[in-house]
């Protein structure tokens, strides 16, 4: 199986599970070592990384009915470690009534196969997503400027000249 199916895969595992309410399909996701960087709370590391995830699912999951919405802006695979980002959009809808609860967070995940070939979470981290913006005009005219044809052309010359085509 290619590697990046088989993290797309494990990603609609993830995805999945969460709409379950399943902690162990969640973790089954997540390396038995990873570094858990959420935004807005404590980082946790290793075996105490696993269990506080697993804390917070059980009590996120008694609460609330979760639907988590994927979207994978690009998976680089190196090796035996790849990296994934794009967004979470998580929508928690209180079990006791009330209007649903919806976050969006930009994330990066880093993956590493583990001796059984699985991809696992290695690395997680996140931030709250902010709407899209335009960067500032002269930020995006110093951007535009840099792209002109004249720099393009004149690699090119350069290129002919050292290959004795001028």
């Amino acid at each position: 199986m290619d590697d990046t199916y088989a993290i797309r895969l494990a990603k609609t595992k993830l995805r999945d599970a969460y709409s379950e309410g399943d902690v162990d399909g969640v973790l089954s996701v997540f390396g038995d070592a990873y570094s858990d960087m959420s935004a807005g709370l404590a980082s946790f590391y290793g075996p105490e990384a696993r269990a506080v995830l697993k804390h917070r699912l059980k009590e996120l999951f008694t609460s609330y009915k979760a639907r988590l919405a994927v979207t994978i802006i690009s998976i680089r695979v190196n090796g035996p470690w790849a990296f994934d980002w794009g967004w979470h959009q998580l929508t928690l809808v209180p079990k006791q009534g009330g209007a649903p609860i919806v976050t969006r967070s930009r994330y990066l995940e880093v993956w590493q196969k583990d001796p059984e070939g699985q991809w696992k979470i290695a690395i997680y981290f996140d931030n709250r997503d902010v709407p899209p913006q335009m960067p500032p005009g002269d930020v995006l005219a110093e951007t535009l400027a840099g792209r002109t044809v004249v720099r393009r052309s004149s690699a090119r010359r350069r290129r002919s000249k050292v290959a004795g085509i001028a």
